[in-house]
């Protein structure tokens, strides 16, 4: 498989022989993992644009449509090293101020940043922000069941990949990208960076016009 080439993985993650992450609804259920609402399937990913990690997309350029493999991947091709610049330590008044309950062991929001609370005490909050799976090497098992090839619905799938949320159509050879959508009774505004990213992924593996509209899509 090539950089560019879109395909369908089905995968499950390991680290120490637990199950960290699946695409198989058995699985995430045999594990404890199982979440009402997700869909167990195949998951997209465009070769060369980061959608899995390193060591996981090297084993891809390797195989074909059908193949399935077991793989072992060190920790600096997963998640990186655990880095101590990314424990920061916070006044515990921060979070009181702002009516926030702060428990060892709970992740918190900082920012657009995610983090786990590893102590508190003496009136400050230490914060380990660096990703839960850094630091170490993890197991594989992959399968790549197709190749998307028509452009529409790889634009389709890269909107879905990349958002996971909103509203988008293909009309005319143009892919309409909705910045305003309705949830729950609420309208939320895609960010823009990430409109950026999929508008310029469409236009990169596509041959399709991408048109960013500026309000929500008419019913």
């Amino acid at each position: 498989m090539e950089n560019g080439e879109m395909v369908l993985v089905r995968y499950t993650g390991k680290q120490d022989g637990n199950v960290f992450d699946t695409t198989e609804e058995e699985k995430a259920k045999d594990s404890g993992l199982y979440q009402e609402g997700r869909n167990y399937s195949p998951i997209p990913v465009l070769l060369g644009e980061e959608y899995v990690i390193e060591g996981l997309e090297e084993a891809l350029h390797d195989m074909e449509v059908g193949d399935e493999k077991e793989i072992e991947v060190p920790s600096e091709k997963a998640y990186g090293s655990r880095d101590s610049d990314n424990i920061e330590t916070y006044p515990e008044k921060e979070f009181k101020r702002q009516d926030v309950q702060v428990r060892v062991g709970e992740e918190l929001m900082i920012g657009n940043r995610r983090g786990k609370v590893i102590s508190k005490g003496s009136g400050r909050v230490r914060i380990d922000f660096n990703h839960p799976l850094s630091g170490k090497d993890l197991e594989y098992w992959v399968k790549i069941d197709d190749t998307v090839e028509d452009e529409e619905e790889v634009a389709e799938k890269i909107f879905e990949y990349r958002l996971g949320h909103g509203d988008f159509e293909i009309e005319d050879g143009t892919a309409k990208i909705y910045k305003v959508h309705s949830h729950d009774g609420h309208s939320h505004e895609l960010p823009q960076e990430a409109l950026d990213e999929v508008s310029e992924e469409i236009s990169e593996y596509t041959d399709l016009e991408v048109e960013v509209v500026d309000g929500e899509k008419e019913e």
